[in-house]
């Protein structure tokens, strides 16, 4: 059984933490906080089972009324995910967000 799940926006691993102790094997894809970026990665298609990630939230966060400029340098990387999704052809995703965000749409 093919456990490779792909990892976006990793941070620092909490949410591949939970995936790895519940037995997959959790590559970490590029993230800011390492000098990665996103929009510059394409996965191998049928590689990886599942895709997991949190996209960056300050854009849609209820919090954002207390610093309006959150968010803004990096803005709205859910397309990015969708895209990874897409193009990594994976089974399934989990992605984890605030409740203002929208909804995922990948084929």
């Amino acid at each position: 059984m093919n456990t490779l799940v792909l990892s976006l926006f990793p941070g620092i691993g909490l949410l591949d933490r939970a995936f790895e102790d519940a037995g997959f094997c959790v590559v970490r894809g590029p993230d800011v906080l390492w000098g990665g970026d996103v929009r510059r990665f394409h996965p191998p298609a049928g590689v990886f089972v599942g895709v997991i990630g949190g996209p960056p939230c300050q854009v849609f966060s209820s919090l954002k009324a207390l610093n309006p400029l959150a968010g803004e340098k990096h803005g709205n990387l859910i397309p990015e995910f969708e895209r990874v999704v897409s193009e990594s052809q994976s089974i399934w995703f989990v992605m984890e967000n605030v409740p203002g965000a929208p909804e995922p749409i990948t084929p």
